[in-house]
């Protein structure tokens, strides 16, 4: 969720409205989706689950007006944020034209989850009006180990990305997946991003398992790549001290370090997991699953059923309610999860959200 500075104002008095209705009502209105509007992509990252998938199942995108009625919907639903992810969602010659609908004609929050690769030609020819933020990935502060781990040649496209970024008033997250082998390197990291304006965020690498007609997709001996969990709570709590302008907050790494959410009593304490309500996410063929994307219980699909219709039945409501408490849960970490979860009370609202767009971080 980010705010420009511009309606700010107007947005947080959505949010409120949502938070009223999500809180005190059986109506729920999440906070932010996220579309996937490819599984294709151009890099071949070490860590990530994509290369596995075959080809087959890669081709079944939504096309423009369907994305188009997607983002209607959500617009109509209520939401205030929306993303553009994938794959590699620059590989569409229609993002452009996807975030000036959605960022000008429907007035929402527009990002982009990129690679950077062909970000600099985007910029250069004034192709992403409408567009709030871009999450950008920046795993090495060199060319060398962060092309390495990407498998592709793009450090200097995203350093170039970031100076074009500033000059179009377009916030830059610099997202770092933290491995064993880039951990020691975060400082450098955090000096990079402060040099270059930007926000930085530092969640672990994640074995996320993707489940496409009942076949699982994950990356290899992804062991070798996640860090020790404490470690990176405690230097990222450090680092904290030092660089105001770390989005990775502290009710994100307590969960983190203490084993996930799910069967862990003192991190349903500390927060429950609130995706099911909180975040819509969309993928490449229109389906939405609940309670997450990783661990589909039900399946809808956002082409012929309605948003208002999904959120409002008995069945995905039993699922909102149950929070973490699935088999499932127990131990998981999803980014995704936990930063929704952090939208759906005041304190770790405060603390992720309210607090970044003071210091000028959203």
């Amino acid at each position: 969720m980010v705010f420009p500075l511009i309606n700010i104002k107007k947005k947080f008095l959505i949010y409120f409205r949502n938070f009223l209705l999500n809180t005190f009502t059986e109506r729920k209105i999440p906070y932010s989706a996220q579309i996937e509007i490819t599984l294709r992509c151009n890099a071949n990252c070490q860590f990530c689950y994509i290369p596995t998938i075959p080809e087959g199942l890669k081709q079944h995108e939504m096309t423009t007006d369907q994305i188009k009625y997607i983002i209607n919907q959500i617009a109509e639903l209520g939401i205030i944020s929306l993303s553009f992810t994938g794959g590699e969602p620059t590989l569409r010659e229609d993002l452009p034209e996807l975030i000036r609908y959605a960022g000008i004609h429907k007035n929402l929050i527009t990002g982009l989850a990129t690679n950077g690769y062909h970000l600099p030609y985007l910029f250069k020819n004034n192709l992403l009006k409408g567009l709030n933020y871009i999450l950008i990935s920046l795993d090495f502060p060199f060319a060398e180990q962060h092309d390495k781990i990407r498998g592709i040649s793009v450090f200097n496209k995203v350093l170039e990305s970031i100076k074009l970024a500033n000059k179009k008033n377009i916030k830059i997250i610099i997202s770092t997946n933290v491995m064993r082998s880039n951990i020691k390197f975060l400082p450098k990291i955090c000096d990079l991003a402060k040099n270059f304006n930007c926000s930085i965020e530092m969640y672990p690498c994640e074995n996320i398992i993707r489940t496409y007609n009942g076949n699982k997709f994950q990356a290899e001996n992804l062991n070798n790549l996640i860090p020790d969990l404490h470690l990176w709570a405690k230097f990222v709590s450090f680092l904290q001290k030092k660089y105001k302008n770390i989005l990775t907050d502290r009710y994100s790494i307590q969960v983190i370090e203490g084993g996930g959410f799910g069967g862990v009593p003192k991190n349903q304490e500390i927060m429950r997991c609130h995706v099911a309500e909180t975040y819509l996410f969309i993928r490449h063929d229109g389906t939405i699953s609940f309670p997450c994307k990783i661990h589909p219980i039900i399946n809808f699909n956002a082409l012929t059923k309605s948003l208002q219709s999904v959120f409002n039945s008995k069945k995905v409501k039993t699922i909102m309610k149950r929070h973490d408490n699935f088999t499932f849960c127990d131990g998981c970490r999803l980014g995704c999860a936990i930063s929704s979860s952090l939208s759906a009370k005041w304190p770790t609202l405060f603390e992720k959200y309210i607090r970044n767009i003071i210091r000028g971080n959203l």
